[in-house]
């Protein structure tokens, strides 16, 4: 069993780690949280919300969550399922009668689902994503449907599709009789009482963060517009806080029943298709959910790539852990530092009810001219963390506090001072000022000014 503040402890490391990252990589701004057992035990924001003007960004901001809204749409869905107005082996045309006639309509519902169907991603033009024009509107996606969304066969093999989910979005207005935007606040938004998510953009009383443009091909970042999404908000038109993510994504775990039955919560958890993640990294695509292996275990969840957004969220449906990470840069490293957040978490959920006053008495960040570490206790073992690394559990060392000054240091590989002791020289307050011995650093601020 871990100590009774690991998880605090941890988090409390967890968010100085972004707010590093954050400075380190150039990113505008990092918003994340962290719910466990339905508990927002950590809700915090780092940066800017628009680098024009040095807005400080903060937890209340709204994000276009983009491709989240994949499996905020599919849990709308799957209420329906549950309440026997749709079933997952329905035509999408028996919902959407605009379809009848056409290779869409003929889609399943567990096809559009699951990116099954073989559909077009965007349609033949794809300019409204460069902010040359706007999301097709209800009009404009018959006209993809009629036009043909076949490219490959249904049901042969993993085709994301942006279509797709519109097309889903038809098929829920048609089941409830209602407008999709409608449908998502009467089954997902209200209910849980999200007041800042909706299905699209809107006029909400929450502040909306600028997007910014990557730094791919120019040295500055510029400001990048948010237009509505339309008839493809069922795919890409959501908007929400990392909190409130967390809160509607916790809804596919185990634990809670508030909005599905357990059986549709596990067959949208249930693996359909591999995929191949942008960082190269194996996964796979349930219904409206991606999901990967972190530490052995399998998340679930989805990410989002908006103009000038990136998003991710993360979720542990069986210890009922949901992490959520929203940056306002089409490069920021979601991805990235929301599996380095999970991390953080699942070392301190596995730790050990091992002494941990004399090795929190080491913490503290540390710096050379040859890098940076961060010693911290993280599960009841002490560690030297590299934040420089993408990922913090990465070749981490382990340190055995000998004594009050000194520990011995269990490299992560043969290339670093293993089985050697590094000195803590402390100041006046009793902290560590600086390292001496197998190390040689100096004490320095968590996150420079």
């Amino acid at each position: 069993m871990p100590a009774d503040d690991a998880i605090p402890h941890a988090l409390e490391y967890a968010d100085r780690w972004l707010a590093y990252r954050r400075w380190r990589l150039r990113i505008p701004g990092v918003q994340a949280a962290v719910r466990i057992g339905g508990e927002l035990v950590l809700d915090t924001a780092h940066g800017v919300a628009d680098e024009a003007t040095g807005e400080a960004l903060t937890s209340a901001h709204r994000f276009r969550i983009a491709s989240h809204s994949k499996a905020l749409a599919a849990i709308v869905a799957m209420r329906l399922v549950d309440e026997g107005r749709l079933r997952l082996d329905d035509e999408a045309q028996q919902h959407a009668p605009a379809l009848r006639g056409t290779d869409a309509g003929r889609l399943l519902v567990r096809e559009l689902l699951s990116h099954g169907g073989g559909a077009v991603r965007d349609g033949d033009d794809v300019g409204f994503w460069h902010l040359a024009g706007p999301f097709p509107d209800h009009d404009g996606l018959l006209a993809i449907a009629r036009s043909g969304v076949e490219r490959i066969p249904a049901s042969v093999e993993f085709k994301y599709s942006n279509v797709g989910f519109g097309l889903l979005g038809l098929v829920v207005e048609g089941a409830t009789g209602v407008p999709y935007a409608d449908a998502f606040a009467r089954l997902l938004a209200e209910p849980l009482g999200l007041a800042a998510t909706a299905a699209d953009l809107n006029d909400g009383d929450s502040p909306l963060v600028t997007g910014h443009s990557a730094l791919h091909s120019a040295t500055e970042r510029t400001a990048l517009g948010s237009p509505a999404a339309r008839a493809l908000a069922a795919a890409t038109g959501a908007v929400s806080t990392a909190a409130e993510l967390t809160d509607a994504l916790r809804t596919v775990v185990d634990a809670d029943g508030r909005l599905l039955s357990a059986a549709a919560r596990r067959r949208m958890r249930q693996q359909h298709w591999s995929t191949t993640g942008r960082d190269g990294g194996a996964g796979g695509y349930g219904l409206g959910l991606m999901l990967r292996e972190v530490d052995g275990r399998t998340w679930a969840g989805h990410g989002g790539a908006w103009t000038g957004q990136a998003t991710r969220t993360l979720v542990d449906a069986e210890r009922d852990v949901v992490v959520s990470v929203l940056t306002n840069a089409i490069d920021g490293p979601a991805e990235e530092l929301a599996v380095g957040l999970a991390r953080l978490v699942h070392a301190a959920l596995e730790g050990t009810d091992a002494p941990i006053e004399r090795a929190r008495s080491f913490e503290g960040s540390f710096a050379s001219v040859w890098g940076r570490v961060d010693v911290v206790e993280l599960g009841g073992r002490l560690l030297g963390v590299s934040p420089t690394a993408a990922d913090p559990m990465a070749a981490v060392d382990e340190l055995e506090p000998l004594d009050d000054d000194r520990v011995r240091i269990r490299a992560a590989t043969g290339m670093g001072s293993g089985h050697e002791t590094a000195i803590a020289e402390r100041g006046a307050d009793g902290r560590v000022a600086r390292w001496q011995g197998a190390w040689r650093m100096d004490a320095v601020e968590a996150v420079p000014a």
